[in-house]
């Protein structure tokens, strides 16, 4: 990853909180779209009114 932001250009990184957060915004973003999608694929509405369904699917996608 040093090689890579040497490469275009940008500084390297000095710390373990600059790193941590460079990695979150890099992997984190896939991980969290990867599990949302198989979220959606296992998705039934059951005995749940649509209030519910709703209430509950707002806020899995809020956190």
């Amino acid at each position: 990853m040093q090689k890579e932001r040497v490469r275009n250009g940008k500084r390297p990184i000095t710390t373990w909180e600059e790193m941590r957060g460079i990695m979150r915004k890099r992997f984190l973003q896939f991980y969290y779209r990867r599990e949302l999608h198989n979220h959606l694929q296992r998705l039934t509405q059951g005995s749940k009114s649509v209030d519910e369904y709703y209430k509950d699917e707002d806020f899995y996608y809020s956190n």
